[in-house]
């Protein structure tokens, strides 16, 4: 397995990174008999949703079933620390991972079987004396392209390309990403990047009027300085933090309100008319879930009696949790 640049290959994912999502999908129909005289129609067309088997102890089981026929597609990689950040972080579009099928660490499989299969009978050593593998194609060679997205790090509705995360050091690691709060956590990673006790997701302008699907530049700004709320501590400009306008000390600036000059029950956080501080609640801790997707494209396969320049094997979608909270506090 390696990570280089391909001269033949990158076409397939520039059309990614050029956000065309138009994908050539591979329908192939071929007729072969089984061992019991059925006539077997094999498309390869499956919903593309992965999952994973990690208790093995040497490998990854990767797979696809579907029932009606009962069938799947399956691919075994190594298990090992560089494989692992195929789950875990993001590959650069022009440097996707190569592996290459040899029948032996790195397999690829079209099976179908008596009757539907679930997740637990592909992850068990012993299969189920009641599953029968009625037809078992292996593909002798072909590659394996691997793509690895996180459109957002840290989940807080502001994609991490705007996050200003920058690239790589020597060391694998991000070391000059942004950090407006000064918290020890960088924004890309941050729910709270100003640290005002007001979620980020909570601070930006979902709508997209502007349809750029970035929500930095329609961002809400409340008293009007140009800072938006996200990177504002002071959201409605009146001299007092947004963190300290908590009067009921929850963490929760939201729930806190005050009657107005017009008597209208407002947010105090956002209404600058009322400059009381309270007690410095401390801040809320950093915890939410990060979602990576890691796409599969199998190429220059035969399996049995099915040829394929292209399959679409589909994607695997982790979820990791309990990052390290806020080094402030």
């Amino acid at each position: 397995m390696e990570r280089y640049n391909f001269t033949n290959l990158l076409f397939l994912f520039k059309i990614e990174s050029m956000l065309r999502r138009i994908y050539i999908i591979l329908f192939l129909v071929v007729f072969t008999a089984c061992d019991d005289g059925d006539i077997i129609v094999a498309d390869l067309n499956f919903d593309q949703e992965l999952d994973r088997c990690d208790n093995f102890e040497d490998s990854y089981l990767i797979f696809d079933t579907r029932v009606d026929p009962n069938e799947s597609l399956s691919l075994i990689i190594p298990k090992d620390d560089a494989n692992e950040l195929l789950f875990t972080e993001p590959t650069p579009i022009d440097e996707p991972t190569l592996f290459t099928i040899n029948e032996n660490t790195i397999r690829f499989n079209y099976r179908i079987y008596n009757r539907a299969v679930i997740n637990s009978d592909l992850c068990t050593v012993i299969p189920p004396a009641d599953l029968d593998i009625k037809a078992d194609y292996e593909a002798p060679t072909g590659d394996v392209i691997v793509t690895v997205t996180i459109e957002d790090d840290d989940n807080d509705g502001v994609p991490t390309e705007f996050e200003g995360r920058g690239e790589l050091d020597e060391n694998g690691e991000y070391s000059n990403a942004e950090d407006f709060d000064l918290d020890g956590i960088p924004d890309y990673l941050d729910e709270d990047d100003d640290n005002d006790n007001v979620k980020t997701i909570d601070e930006i302008d979902n709508t997209n009027i502007d349809g750029d699907n970035n929500p930095t530049t329609n961002p809400l700004d409340t008293d009007g300085n140009g800072n938006p709320n996200y990177l504002d501590a002071d959201d409605d400009g009146d001299g007092t933090p947004t963190r300290l306008e908590d009067e009921n000390g929850d963490k929760i600036p939201q729930n806190d309100s005050v009657v107005n000059a017009d008597g209208i029950n407002v947010v105090r956080y956002l209404y600058d008319g009322a400059t009381e501080p309270f007690s410095d609640p401390g801040f809320i801790a950093n915890e939410y879930r990060r979602t990576v997707r890691t796409r599969f494209l199998i190429l220059n396969v035969s399996l049995g009696p099915v040829g394929a320049t292209e399959i679409e094997f589909g994607t695997f979608e982790s979820v990791i949790e309990d990052y390290p909270n806020s080094l402030v506090d």
